[in-house]
């Protein structure tokens, strides 16, 4: 409330009850321009479209804006070296385990699919060269007729073809199983660079359509899986295999097992007066702890007759000729001669144990290999990293290295595969 005295000269003054200037409380109290118990002047940052984080001016009490210095934002190649304390090596250690964790998840993609690229190269291949070497007729008699002068006719027996030498890779012959939709070339050997190609003959055993036991490996989850089913086959399903001259054999399934990984008389000759097929994989899938074992037995009503060999490995190759022969029937009807089916013998069987039983870095020549590619892939990442440190720009580096990096990492991954155990 305001009220007006007069002063001893008579002048006027308005004098109030409270409020700053007023006499009371000992002076002027009217705070200073620069007062801000809330801090309303401070710089707020907001993002801008065509520059770095500009500083939002607020202005003071007396209207004016206050120069503040803005917040600007420090490029990744300005940036200080951090210091190399305990903090840097947390940081450093959890980059490592999640790109190494990262390189993990690749592998395992290459495992189920990348391999499986391969494997469908390599049966394209051994599709050629099946077709190659195939001799698509079987030995055949012929019979001449008898001339007007009633002379006795000639019949001339021809001798079965020789067998086709093969090496260790080269395919032998076409397994289908109609039941699990499975077509696949097989390959002579069960080393490991031949089970990449497909199925795989154990050496030492009969081929298909022999009598004895033809024994054939292959993998369940790697290599395009050509026994990831097996376990599916019921007894009594067909497995259709064709040789190279051309003939079909059928096993029906009479047997399903899982044995130890280093049982390896599952592919042994017990019968020889019997044609057994016998498949070998892994058992359970994604482990080599055991194996799964398909039996099954020639059919002799839906198969030819195997009266000779197919094929012959290249070390067992004997110098042997063979005569044709002319014989001379009085009668116009000729003698048919019953030939014996072919027994092998089966006294060396080493490599087929070795196959079941190889374990963690049985291939050594792939150790340099692996160490070779790594050093490249390393170059590559440090070249990348220099190309982006020239033009300061990630992403022209990434860019750069993106392609040769998964290259060579292929082959990183493909040599690594070498020094585990044949997941079969």
């Amino acid at each position: 409330m305001t009220s007006v005295e007069n002063d001893e000269s008579g002048q006027k003054h308005e004098s109030g009850s409270s409020g700053f200037g007023s006499s009371e409380f000992g002076g002027d109290l009217t705070p200073p321009d620069h007062y801000d118990p809330f801090e309303t002047s401070r710089p707020i940052p907001r993002p801008t479209d065509t520059g770095p984080i500009e500083p939002l001016l607020i202005p003071s009490n007396n209207g004016a804006e206050l120069n503040a210095t803005p917040l600007v934002k420090v490029p990744f190649w300005d940036r200080p070296k951090p210091k190399k304390d305990w903090y840097w090596f947390l940081g450093r250690l959890g980059s490592s385990l999640i790109t190494l964790g990262l390189l993990m998840f690749l592998f395992v993609g290459y495992q189920l699919w990348g391999t499986g690229i391969e494997e469908a190269q390599s049966q394209n291949k051994l599709e050629n060269r099946f077709s190659e070497i195939a001799i698509l007729s079987s030995a055949t008699s012929s019979t001449s007729l008898a001339p007007s002068n009633s002379e006795p006719p000639v019949t001339t027996t021809l001798a079965p073809p020789e067998p086709i030498v093969v090496n260790e890779g080269d395919p032998i012959a076409i397994i289908d199983m109609p039941t699990i939709g499975v077509t696949k070339y097989v390959v002579a050997g069960v080393q490991t660079a031949d089970l990449k190609k497909g199925p795989g003959h154990y050496p030492g055993t009969p081929f298909p359509g022999e009598l004895g036991n033809a024994s054939i490996a292959g993998h369940r989850t790697t290599y395009g899986e050509p026994f990831r089913h097996l376990d599916d086959l019921n007894l009594g399903d067909p497995i259709i295999i064709t040789d190279l001259l051309g003939r079909q054999f059928t096993y029906l399934v009479t047997n399903q097992q899982v044995v130890g990984a280093t049982d390896s008389w599952v592919v042994a000759t017990t019968d020889r007066n019997k044609a057994i097929l016998t498949l070998t994989t892994c058992h359970p899938e994604f482990s080599a702890k055991q194996r799964l074992i398909i039996s099954a037995e020639l059919d002799l009503t839906q198969s030819d007759i195997a009266t000779s060999p197919a094929a012959m490995y290249a070390d067992e190759v004997v110098d042997t000729t063979t005569v044709p022969s002319t014989e001379v029937v009085t009668s116009e009807v000729a003698e048919t001669t019953t030939v014996p089916a072919i027994i092998v013998d089966e006294s060396n069987n080493s490599e087929s144990a070795d196959a079941l039983s190889r374990g963690w870095f049985s291939d050594l020549s792939a150790i340099p290999q692996t160490l070779l590619w790594g050093l490249l892939e390393l170059l590559v990442v440090m070249g990348a990293w220099q190309v982006a440190k020239k033009y300061r720009n990630r992403i022209i580096g990434t860019a750069v290295g993106f392609i040769p990096f998964f290259i060579v990492l292929y082959f990183v991954f493909q040599n690594v595969n070498r020094l585990l155990p044949p997941n079969l």
